[in-house]
């Protein structure tokens, strides 16, 4: 089962079974897989996505609170 989550502003995150991957389909295409984290490590998974798509690490905190 994969779990995309947001931002879809070309990088995303994504849960595959015991992992987060990290893809951007619009240039790679969704089976390309760019880097993975164990699921424990979800808010570096997190953060890393938001600053590849231009956000900051502070607007992720908003989103989820």
């Amino acid at each position: 089962m994969v779990i995309p989550l947001l931002p879809r502003g070309g990088f995303t995150v994504r849960r595959v079974g015991d992992r987060w991957e990290l893809v951007n389909s619009r240039h790679y295409g969704r089976t390309v897989v760019l880097h993975t984290w164990p699921r424990d490590r979800h808010t570096e998974a997190f953060e890393h996505c938001y600053r590849l798509n231009g956000r900051t690490v502070e607007e992720l905190r908003a989103a989820f609170t």
